[in-house]
């Protein structure tokens, strides 16, 4: 007697936030691809996607262990940041106000880095004598200020945390009347080539200009005894577009010094204050959203940048709501922006490397980077236009053991979608308007095989000339498997039918007839092991055999 076996898969189609289980079918025959992914070409190695916690006094209370979890945890409805940017006070009474939040987040994912930025140094240590409005570091203190920030990283390190980057200074272009101080770039060389290596047990990160002004790191990286000293170079956003400077670093590059964009705030969106910031379907809140926050990672990406750093993670316009009541968001809960920055930073994790890709004629409007690492290719795709693409096939150089797609527009919170696997090949429906990641994980596609749990083997279901055998597999929140033998032939056609709340997605290594709850199966040569995908609510209902036809 032969047997086939045709595998099925329910997958909800109610949105799952933040936790969709990865989708595992058998290859298909291949189509032609829309993205290509080439991995052959690498480009940076990602540090991470972050935001800061409160900087100044009166900017909000620490993250409670709770709002930092949600902020840098992995699993359902976190975000995933990876670098956590924080202040160095000038005043070392002060240091101990965010350890526990600091000490949390390293706690909670063992990929965060924290990057400790300081905006002056005390006041007596200055030109100016005041901690405000500029005032320039005197040069008789320069050693007091490496030793004033080695003391913040050796306090902190007696708390339990380790302060993985630091910064020489904040802004050094910008001289409000707040915590500031004014350095020219050969200032800042000088200071890290005689100073630097006092700052122990963490990595010098020179820059931090308004707009990644370049005069501001250049001196470093040439000279090589300050160049040494240092692990990063930095920049923020502001105004960086306009002046050039959202773009390739070659100098940075050439010395290996990876580039961090380590700060930007944009919320235009509010206008004079509104509680917009509520509504997480807000139209004018996603549209600034996904064209200006997610374009500029998108863009730092292919500049080769490392890093992204948003202002902070805590805010009514940001990750997590603030709880400000003129702005409408819940204190802790995470916001709209926050899932659309997920689709980075959850997925796209440190140590993975940017590769090349390209794209078909039907997908060129999209803005695409693909990234390796963990046995896995990621792709996070912008569709900033107001059309959806169908059945967009993703080629990847390695066969495909499972893949999870997650999508978030202005209506889908980091939702999961459904995606079709085979021959390399990954395919998946992009929404208009939308930021969506695929996580791709390499490897031999498995044979579904029911769970310890399933239930026994129905009887058999004869039906013309075969017979149809059917047992449950295994079930997770949103889908399960059914096991369907097919005995005495591996030439046939099986009809099935659905439960009503279900419906046909996919079929691979199988030609699927659909016709409403009613799917017609039949081999396509691609061996005796086929399978579906269907959508449905949650529902656990077995399909019903109608027939099996030996053909």
């Amino acid at each position: 007697m032969k047997k086939s076996r045709i595998f099925l898969t329910a997958t909800a189609v109610a949105v799952v936030t933040m936790a969709a289980s990865a989708l595992t079918a058998l290859p298909l025959q291949a189509a032609t691809p829309d993205i290509t992914v080439n991995t052959a070409t690498t480009f940076q190695t990602i540090d991470g996607f972050g935001a800061a916690t409160p900087i100044f006094n009166g900017s909000g209370s620490p993250w409670t262990t709770s709002e930092t979890q949600t902020l840098v945890g992995t699993g359902e409805g976190q975000l995933g940041l990876s670098i956590v940017r924080t202040v160095i006070s000038p005043v070392s009474s002060e240091w101990s106000l965010y350890a526990d939040s600091l000490r949390t987040a390293k706690s909670t994912s063992s990929d965060v880095k924290i990057l400790a930025s300081p905006w002056t140094a005390p006041a007596s240590f200055k030109t100016n004598n005041s901690r405000t409005d500029g005032g320039k570091l005197r040069t008789d203190f320069y050693d007091d200020y490496a030793a004033h920030l080695n003391s913040y990283v050796q306090f902190m390190r007696q708390q339990g945390v380790t302060i993985d980057v630091t910064s020489v200074q904040n802004e050094p272009d910008w001289h409000p009347n707040y915590d500031s101080m004014d350095w020219t770039g050969t200032e800042m060389r000088d200071w890290v080539r005689s100073q630097g290596a006092n700052v122990q047990n963490t990595r010098l990160l020179v820059g931090e200009s308004l707009r990644f002004n370049r005069a501001y790191t250049d001196p470093t990286l040439q000279d090589a005894t300050a160049r040494n000293n240092i692990g990063y170079v930095g920049g923020h956003l502001y105004d960086a577009e306009n002046s050039g400077n959202l773009s390739a670093y070659p100098l940075a590059a050439q010395n290996g010094k990876n580039q961090w964009m380590t700060e930007w705030n944009l919320h235009a969106a509010d206008g004079a204050g509104s509680n917009i910031w509520g509504n997480p379907s807000n139209q004018t809140v996603w549209n600034e959203t996904l064209d200006d926050i997610m374009r500029t990672v998108h863009r730092s990406m292919e500049a080769n940048w490392s890093a992204y750093i948003w202002w902070y993670g805590r805010r009514f316009y940001s990750f997590i709501g603030d709880g400000d009541t003129q702005f409408g968001t819940t204190k802790g809960a995470v916001l709209r922006r926050g899932q659309a920055f997920s689709q980075y930073a959850k997925y796209v994790r440190p140590g993975d490397r940017r590769v090349a890709l390209t794209k078909s004629s039907r997908t060129s409007p999209l803005e695409v980077t693909a990234y390796q690492g963990r046995d896995k290719i990621t792709l996070v795709i912008l569709n900033r236009s107001n059309s959806a693409i169908s059945n967009a096939v993703i080629q990847t150089p390695q066969n495909i053991a499972s893949a999870q797609y997650i999508a978030t527009s202005q209506n889908l919170g980091a939702a999961a979608q459904p995606v079709t696997l085979g021959s390399g090949q990954a395919t998946v429906n992009i929404p208009a308007r939308s930021i969506s990641t695929i996580t791709i994980t390499q490897g031999t596609a498995p044979t579904a095989s029911p769970s310890p749990s399933a239930s026994p083997s129905a009887s058999p279901s004869p039906g013309g000339n075969c017979t149809v055998t059917m047992r449950d597999g295994t079930r997770w929140a949103d889908r399960f498997n059914t096991e369907v033998t097919v005995t005495g032939t591996n030439n046939w056609t099986v009809v099935l039918t659905l439960a009503s709340v279900q419906r046909f997605s996919s079929a691979w290594n199988a030609t699927a007839t659909v016709n409403g709850t009613t799917i017609t199966l039949r081999p396509n040569g691609n061996g005796n092991v086929f399978g579906i995908t269907t959508l449905a609510n949650g529902n656990f209902t077995r399909p019903q055999t109608q027939s099996c036809t030996a053909t």
